[in-house]
């Protein structure tokens, strides 16, 4: 049985609201998680990983970019954090790279998770970010009733 989902829409006013939500996000996850990253390119898909990984403990010192080439990158942290990007991949490619296998110790992110929906556990959650202009976005994130209520808390009522 699938756990019951929710959804949680926030303004992003910047890059650092973005970080923001991904290091809130990242504090409450625990090994075998799994985020779906989507938006636009240049829509801070990258941004909110960096956040997760600053919230899954991952030391500063690691420049956290965008796996576009190597497609999947690790970091270490207080949970292990993957990093998977499928933006240069086309249909069945992704499901080569056994992600949700390699990633089962830590928390898996994955940018472009769209291109290959077949693939993820219906516990994984969801953002989207959506360009508002003038560097705002918004944020749609759905997943587990318990993490996004726990998510929703750890924000406030306030945009960040």
């Amino acid at each position: 049985m699938s756990p019951r989902r929710a959804r949680l829409t926030r303004q992003l006013r910047g890059p650092e609201a973005t970080l923001a939500l991904g290091a809130a996000l990242g504090r409450l996850l625990a090994p075998g998680a799994v985020v779906l990253l989507t938006g636009r390119l240049g829509a801070g898909k990258t941004v909110l990983a960096r956040g997760l990984a600053a919230g899954l403990g991952v030391s500063a010192d690691y420049a956290i970019v965008s796996p576009t080439f190597t497609l999947l990158n690790q970091y270490p942290g207080r949970v292990a954090f993957f990093h998977a990007d499928l933006y240069r991949l086309a249909g069945g490619e992704a499901a080569d790279l056994e992600l949700l296998e390699e990633a089962a110790e830590g928390v898996l992110a994955v940018e472009w998770a769209e291109r290959a929906p077949e693939l993820w556990p219906p516990q994984a959650i969801s953002v989207e970010l959506i360009d508002q202009g003038e560097g705002a976005r918004r944020a749609e994130i759905s997943g587990p009733e318990e993490i996004i209520g726990n998510l929703d808390e750890a924000l406030g009522r306030e945009e960040i």
